[in-house]
């Protein structure tokens, strides 16, 4: 954070404007009561900033706390301790919620008003210089004032930003674990199919040949599709995109082998005829899937 010193370099504030501007205080004091009241007056105009002048006591209080502001421009001394003032009236503006824009239009007011008491009543050869001093010292307030919204700006946004990165990372946390877990799962599954198909080969060597070997079959189509399953969730947990077309596999492969068990019990010719229709509406969406994949790939 900037020094007041710093800030008065900046805008190239020297010691002789700082008493070009306390030679102004004579001239300015007589017409601080008028220009405080033209002041509330133009913000009693203004609808969205009434609203702060309703209550009786608050106009009163207020004036006062601006009748000093005012003066304490030509006043000096132009110190740390001026800079903090101007940091808790810029604060104080923020705590009752006085947009900025409303600071940049009493300041812009005040600004005209100002340059009109110091044309009328300067000698024409102090007016530049009186001029000059009036807008850095104005535009130095309007800076240290504002620099409360700029702080509080900055606190929401940060605050808001390091909620959102939070909840995002909670969220890409909480996604991988699913990955994982279905990925778990598949494994867990993929043993079971073994399983099955360690018990179909078993009725081969029982001598139920037919059975044994259309029910293997069966169940190397399903094991065949656990290891597609298997790589594509790998391969999304390693970023990769999602395919939908093995979804449409698993359909799939579950009425071949219907069709396949189907064969061994002799199931009525109406209830085939339906698991070869769904094989090839399957297999159309299969194709028609798995070709948009490749497009998009």
């Amino acid at each position: 954070m900037r020094t007041f010193q710093e800030i008065r370099d900046n805008y190239r504030f020297s010691d002789l404007e700082a008493e070009t501007l306390k030679g102004l205080l004579p001239v300015v004091e007589p017409h601080a009561p008028q220009l405080i009241r033209d002041f509330y007056n133009l913000f009693l105009q203004i609808p969205d900033a009434a609203k702060f002048l309703q209550d009786d006591t608050r106009p009163a209080r207020l004036e006062g706390l601006h009748r000093d502001w005012l003066l304490d421009l030509f006043k000096g001394p132009y110190d740390e301790r001026y800079c903090q003032r101007l940091q808790r009236v810029g604060q104080a503006h923020v705590n009752i919620g006085i947009s900025a824009h409303f600071v940049h239009v009493g300041l812009n007011f005040l600004r005209q008003q100002l340059s009109q008491i110091v044309d009328a009543e300067v000698e024409p050869k102090l007016r530049g210089t009186a001029r000059l001093a009036l807008d850095k010292i104005l535009d130095l307030n309007l800076d240290l004032i504002s620099r409360a919204y700029r702080d509080e700006e900055m606190r929401q946004v940060s605050l808001s930003f390091k909620l959102d990165n939070a909840l995002v990372r909670l969220g890409k946390r909480f996604t991988f674990g699913l990955h994982l877990v279905v990925l778990l799962g598949l494994i867990a599954l993929s043993l079971g199919v073994l399983a099955v198909l360690a018990s179909d080969i078993f009725m081969i060597f029982q001598g139920k040949w037919e059975a044994g070997m259309v029910a293997s079959l069966g169940t190397l189509l399903i094991l065949w599709l656990m290891i597609e399953l298997l790589e594509a969730e790998i391969h999304r947990i390693q970023g990769a995109d999602f395919k939908f077309n093995l979804f449409v596999g698993v359909a799939l492969v579950a009425f071949i082998r219907k069709i396949l068990v189907a064969s061994l019990t002799h199931t009525d010719l109406q209830t085939e005829l339906m698991y070869l229709g769904g094989i090839l509406i399957l297999g159309v969406i299969f194709w028609l899937v798995t070709k948009a994949e490749a497009k998009k790939g």
